[in-house]
């Protein structure tokens, strides 16, 4: 076996293992479940504008990046056969299947697999903006409830609900109730949080985020490792302090 071909599998056991971490330690948020989803079907391309690998269905589940001058790359979950398992790669012209045994797409071009936990693979490629439901999106539809000036924690519970977001144990040196979603696997084979929601009792009062968000009433502030903090135009300049403190010492601390 040559070096190059040597190296590449070391890589591939070292992508393994880490997606089994992330997945048995994120109980409450099952891939099967919570998510974006595609508006389709959509044509999914090897790069920007480049020849297309697969295409999904309109509603299956994804992972997703930030847009970048319109696309954006995607990541999909799939059932495999033992040789495509051993190959590490998808022929073309095959039909997609999730987990559930449904059918979600298929293949036009071979397709190489990014990570593989027993009898699923982990595919991405990209696609344009188009292609994505934003009725998922867990930014837009977070910006959508706040411009309507209510930031009751009752006004925001079907939200948090439906995109999955759950406690945070992890970083308990704040004085605010804080409840995320994780960022996706797209981003960070080993995310931190994409969303964090600061609640002072029953009121939001701000949120960590690492993609851009508008909101009328709050002001931003940079962190560490693309990470946002944006809080109400009036909290106590204290106050902010404090989190942006904090959360960047969080944020520095872990892997």
């Amino acid at each position: 076996m040559s070096t190059m071909s040597y190296s590449n599998v070391i890589l591939k056991y070292l992508a393994f293992i880490i997606f089994i971490f992330i997945h048995k330690e994120t109980p409450a948020q099952s891939r099967l479940e919570v998510g974006e989803r595609i508006n389709g079907p959509a044509n999914i391309r090897d790069t920007v504008n480049g020849n297309v690998l697969f295409s999904l269905n309109d509603g299956v589940l994804i992972e997703t990046s930030p847009a970048i001058n319109k696309w954006l790359k995607i990541g999909v979950y799939v059932k495999l056969t033992g040789k495509q398992i051993e190959a590490f790669k998808l022929e073309k012209n095959i039909p997609l299947i999730n987990e559930d045994g449904k059918t979600i797409g298929k293949t036009i071009n071979p397709v190489e697999i990014s990570m593989i936990e027993e009898e699923v693979g982990y595919i991405e490629a990209y696609t344009h903006q188009d292609n994505i439901n934003m009725a998922f999106n867990p930014e837009v539809q977070l910006m959508k409830i706040l411009a309507l000036g209510n930031y009751q924690k009752k006004a925001i519970e079907t939200y948090m609900k439906k995109f999955g977001f759950t406690e945070y144990q992890e970083d308990n040196q704040l004085k605010f109730t804080q409840y995320f979603i994780y960022e996706s696997t797209a981003v960070d084979f080993s995310p931190l949080d994409r969303i964090t929601l600061l609640f002072d009792k029953q009121n939001l009062v701000g949120y960590f985020h690492t993609r851009n968000m508008v909101v009328k009433g709050f002001k931003t502030h940079d962190l560490v490792r693309g990470h946002k903090l944006s809080v109400l135009e009036t909290m106590a300049n204290q106050d902010v302090k404090n989190l942006k403190q904090k959360r960047n010492a969080y944020y520095n601390s872990v892997d």
